[in-house]
């Protein structure tokens, strides 16, 4: 069967962006909030100067979105640990998510490695980030570029009564791309 091949692009998001992020956060938080850590009520009242704002950040911060065919289909974020320079070895990731109509696609690695090359291009030697679970995709995906969990948050978030842990994830910058072993995840 032919596939027909899709124009596919990723750039770092700017305040022009706003509209589309907010319509992105809002698809995949309608259909599943726990991977965003709250309800579609609360991203409902998320402002686009907020996001304006935000996605403005100055770098390294910054924010990258996959677009296909020009539609925003996926996002992953970097943001400085804090803002003393003795933070500045370490960047935290947020913000990936893709549009649960172009899943599995490989889009969220896309978006993910550019944003780690990005932080490590600025010379950050470790990533960290939190994943909200049940959350397997996510947790694979990371585990495959080369992250490991370090800690679980107990109720790190509660939408609409229901508690939901939070893994605690980091990378070294020699580890990118590099997965552990299979039987390190349990495996074999």
């Amino acid at each position: 069967m032919n596939q027909v091949a899709l124009s596919m692009n990723v750039r770092r998001l700017g305040a022009d962006d706003a509209a589309a992020f907010s319509a992105l956060r809002r698809e995949v938080t309608r259909e599943n909030p726990i991977p965003m850590g709250l309800t579609f009520e609360e991203e409902l009242t998320r402002t686009l100067d907020g996001f304006r704002a935000q996605l403005s950040s100055p770098l390294p911060n910054a924010v990258f979105g996959s677009f296909i065919e020009g539609e925003l289909a996926a996002t992953a974020a970097i943001n400085r640990a804090g803002q003393f320079p003795s933070s500045h070895h370490k960047m935290v990731m947020w913000g990936v998510f893709t549009s649960p109509r172009l899943r599995r696609r490989g889009l969220s690695r896309q978006v993910v490695d550019t944003a780690l090359q990005h932080a490590f291009d600025n010379g950050v030697n470790r990533v960290n980030l939190q994943v909200y679970v049940p959350n397997e995709p996510a947790i694979t995906l990371y585990k495959s570029i080369g992250f490991v969990e370090y800690g679980v948050e107990s109720e790190a978030v509660c939408l609409d009564g229901q508690y939901y842990n939070g893994v605690h994830m980091t990378l070294v910058k020699d580890r990118h791309n590099k997965p552990l072993h299979p039987t390190a995840f349990g495996v074999g």
